[in-house]
C-alpha cells in the first residue's frame, strides 16, 4: 500500500523535478559579436551570472565592494593571539532539491567536497531532542512519520481548527500569497492550535530566513515548507562542504571565472549606474546589460546612484527591506563536547541561540586546529536577536548561557579566540512584502535582479534561489541574443492538493 501511494504521489508531483525552460537545441551556443555585462555583487548570484554569460562569450565585469568573493558564503582571515584564523558569515547547507546549484557544482567539480550530515536535529535541552533521520522522504508520508516522532498527534488531524494546515499541501505561487502573505506564522499557529513541537519545527524554518515567527509571512513559510519538505523526496538531510568555502568553492570558482576572461574588481563598489541609449554606464564604463546581484542593503544603497531607471523599478527596489539583527559568534576553545553530535544542530530558542555549528567536526582546517590545540571551534548563531539585546557583550553572554544549557559539560570553558558579528543585512520575508519584491527581469530594458531576495515563480529558497535567479537572468540575455539557454530545473510549482 505504501509503495502504491508513494508512486501516486511521485506521479502527481511530476517525479519531483520539473523543467523551468525548454532550450532550443538548434540555437547557437557562442556569441558572435562583443557584448558587455556589468554584474554588481560577487555572491553566489553574481558569480553564477558571470559564469553563465562568460562561458558563452560575453565580456563580464564583476564588481564587489568587499575584499573577498562569495557574499554570504564569503570567507576571510583575521589575526588573534599570534594566529591567523579564518571565519565566515555562518553555516550553509546544500539540500538535495538544490537542483541547479548542485548541477553547477558537479560541472565545476566542486561536488567532491560535499559530505552528508547524519541527522537533522533540534535540541530542546541537554537530553531531549527531535530527530529527522529515517523519516520517509515521500511527501505526505513524511508528515505521517512526523506524527510518529511526536511532532503532532491524532487530535491535530481531527481538530476542525487544524484544517487550515492542509494549506501546506495546497501551495500555489499566486493563491497562497494572496491569502497568507499578510498573516504571520504566529497568528496562523494560534488560529490552528498548532502543537508545541510542530511550532518548533516551523520556527526553525522561519528563523532560517532570519525572521521572528510573529513577523514571518505565513505564505513565505508555506513556500519554504513546500520547497524543502512537500514537493520532493530530498528531505531535510542535507550535505555540507567538508572544508572552508574559500578552498572548496570560492577559489576554484574564481579560477574558472578568470580563465574565461571575467574582470573581477574587488573592493570596488558600484558608485554610479546610469541608463544610456545603448545600455548602461557603470562606474564610467559602458555595458550592454546590468545585473544587480548585491544583497538587500547593498541594492537599496545604490538607489541614490541610479539614473534613468523605469519608475516601477525604482519603486520596487526602494521597497526592499533587510530583516532583523542577527549575531554570529565563533569561538575557539580549550576543550570540546563530551558526546557524539552532528556537526550542526538547531535549538529550541529560549532568548537568543538558534543553532550551533561544530566546525571541528565539519571542516578539515578546523579539525586540524582542534587536534593541535585540544579544543573545539563552535559557532553560536542567533538568526533574529530579541529587541532587548543590543549590547555586544550581553549578546555574547546570552549565546553562551544558552549554549551551556544544551552542553553543560562545557560550562567554564576557556575561549582562546573569538570572532563576533552583529549584522542586519539579510533580506526580510516579513508579512505583506511579497507583492513589491523585484522580479528577475525589470522594466528597464537590459536590467536584471539576481539573489535570494528576488521574486520568482519557482519556489526556490536561499542559495538555490540565488543560483536559479542568476541563471534565469543569464538565460534571458542569451535568448535576446539568439543563443541557446541553459537548461534549468525546479521542484513542482504547486503542492500535492493544489
Amino acid at each position: 500500500m505504501k509503495t502504491l501511494l508513494r508512486n501516486k504521489i511521485r506521479a502527481k508531483l511530476k517525479n519531483y523535478k520539473v523543467p523551468l525552460n525548454t532550450p532550443d537545441p538548434s540555437a547557437p551556443l557562442m556569441l558572435s559579436a562583443e557584448k558587455r555585462v556589468a554584474v554588481a555583487g560577487a555572491g553566489i548570484a553574481g558569480m553564477v551570472a558571470a559564469l553563465s554569460l562568460a562561458e558563452r562569450g560575453f565580456k563580464v565585469t564583476l564588481f564587489e565592494k568587499a575584499s573577498y568573493l562569495g557574499g554570504k558564503i564569503g570567507s576571510w582571515t583575521f589575526e588573534s593571539g599570534g594566529e591567523t584564523l579564518r571565519t565566515t558569515h555562518g553555516f550553509h547547507a546544500f539540500f538535495n532539491q538544490y537542483y541547479n546549484l548542485l548541477a553547477l557544482m558537479q560541472r565545476l567539480g566542486l561536488d567532491v567536497n560535499l559530505e552528508e550530515i547524519e541527522d537533522y536535529v533540534v535540541l530542546f535541552n541537554e537530553h531531549e531532542k527531535q530527530h529527522f533521520k529515517g523519516i520517509d522522504p515521500a511527501p505526505v508520508l513524511n508528515i505521517l512519520d512526523l506524527r510518529k516522532r511526536g511532532v503532532f498527534n491524532v487530535l491535530t488531524l481531527v481538530n476542525p481548527l487544524s484544517i487550515p494546515l492542509l494549506q501546506l499541501l495546497r501551495y500555489d505561487p499566486e493563491k497562497t500569497f494572496r491569502r497568507y502573505d499578510k498573516e504571520s506564522f504566529t497568528q496562523f499557529a494560534r488560529r490552528t492550535l498548532m502543537p508545541r513541537r510542530m511550532r518548533v519545527v516551523f520556527n526553525s524554518f522561519a528563523r532560517a530566513f532570519f525572521a521572528e515567527p510573529h513577523k514571518m509571512s505565513m505564505a513565505e513559510l508555506m513556500k519554504s515548507f513546500h520547497f524543502y519538505f512537500l514537493s520532493n523526496e530530498g528531505g531535510l538531510i542535507y550535505k555540507s562542504l567538508n572544508d572552508d568555502f574559500e578552498y572548496t568553492f570560492l577559489r576554484p570558482f574564481e579560477q574558472r571565472l578568470r580563465a574565461l576572461g571575467v574582470e573581477i574588481l574587488r573592493e570596488t563598489p558600484v558608485g554610479s549606474l546610469q541608463v544610456t541609449e545603448n545600455g548602461f554606464r557603470v562606474n564610467g564604463s559602458d555595458f550592454d546589460y546590468c545585473i544587480l546581484a548585491t544583497d538587500v542593503k547593498g541594492t537599496t544603497s545604490l538607489l541614490g546612484q541610479m539614473q534613468g531607471l523605469h519608475p516601477a523599478d525604482m519603486l520596487q527596489l526602494s521597497s526592499l527591506k533587510a530583516t532583523d539583527r542577527y549575531a554570529v559568534y565563533r569561538i575557539w576553545t580549550d576543550r570540546f563536547e563530551a558526546r557524539e553530535t552532528p556537526f550542526f544542530v538547531m535549538t529550541d530558542k529560549r532568548r537568543a541561540l538558534d543553532s550551533i555549528t561544530f566546525f571541528h567536526l565539519l571542516e578539515k582546517e578546523s579539525a586540524g586546529w582542534s587536534r593541535e590545540h585540544g579544543g573545539g571551534i563552535f559557532e553560536l548563531h542567533s538568526y533574529s536577536l530579541p529587541d532587548d539585546l543590543h549590547n555586544e557583550q550581553e549578546i555574547r553572554r546570552a549565546l553562551l548561557e544558552e549554549f551551556y544549557i544544551y552542553f553543560p559539560e562545557l560550562k567554564g570553558l576557556r575561549i582562546v579566540h573569538e570572532y563576533f558579528q552583529h549584522r542586519d543585512d539579510f533580506p526580510a520575508f516579513h508579512t505583506g512584502e511579497h507583492a513589491m519584491r523585484p522580479p528577475v527581469c525589470m522594466q528597464t530594458p537590459g536590467l536584471y535582479c539576481a539573489g535570494d531576495w528576488v521574486r520568482m515563480h519557482t519556489p526556490a529558497m536561499l542559495m538555490e534561489a540565488a543560483c536559479t535567479s542568476a541563471q534565469l537572468a543569464a538565460n534571458d540575455i542569451l535568448r535576446k541574443n539568439g543563443l541557446r539557454e541553459n537548461a534549468l530545473f525546479g521542484v513542482p510549482e504547486k503542492g500535492l492538493l493544489a
